[in-house]
């Protein structure tokens, strides 16, 4: 099978995985989402910041569920990238579904999400530099604490699970994996 329907056979998985997801959830919650109001809003996330890079969503919601559109860059720390290489350069689009338990999006959350990566990564070896693209299954949670009417915060952890896609890196010497990614953070957001 060559690579563009390998990775088109990944993207069509997890978009119909994400969508029967969606489907499941505003069945399950519609109902009490009648009277609740539409809001919107945005996050900042440290880790890209702290990683030399950006985090940029916009978000929108009603009830107990919100949809956001991540899109960002960062290099991620040595200690996180594969021995033997670095610089490991991502940029990642993410479409992620947050299903809250209590109403006014308070308290714990999970979400399922699909995202694309897009990276750079050099070999130390040969200082040779790949690019790759895959394309991942998010499952995510966390707990939002407000501390006024607009803004509030968000510590989260997620498992990001290589569905489709580029999944190894050849090089002369060695391969780069992309592998099943644990990730923590904390977001500050404001919503209206």
């Amino acid at each position: 099978m060559t690579t563009k329907r390998r990775v088109a056979r990944g993207w069509l998985r997890g978009c119909l995985i994400w969508a029967t997801c969606v489907i499941a959830l505003l069945t399950a919650t519609g109902a009490r989402a009648g009277d609740a109001p539409w809001v919107f809003g945005t996050e900042l996330d440290v880790v890209p910041f702290l990683n030399d890079g950006y985090y940029l969503s916009a978000i929108l919601g009603k009830g107990r569920l919100r949809g956001r559109i991540v899109r960002t860059e960062l290099t991620t720390p040595g200690f996180a990238t594969d021995d033997g290489f670095k610089d490991n350069d991502l940029e990642v689009w993410a479409g992620i579904v947050d299903i809250y338990f209590k109403d006014d999006f308070k308290g714990w959350w999970f979400g399922p999400g699909l995202e694309r990566w897009t990276g750079e990564v050099t070999e130390e070896a040969s200082g040779l530099r790949q690019g790759y693209a895959t394309n991942i299954l998010t499952l995510g949670g966390g707990y939002t604490w407000w501390f006024s009417k607009h803004f509030y915060l968000n510590p989260w952890a997620a498992v990001h699970f290589p569905i489709g896609g580029d999944r190894d890196v050849e090089f002369s010497s060695s391969t780069f994996s992309i592998d099943p990614t644990p990730e923590a953070s904390v977001k500050l957001g404001f919503m209206f």
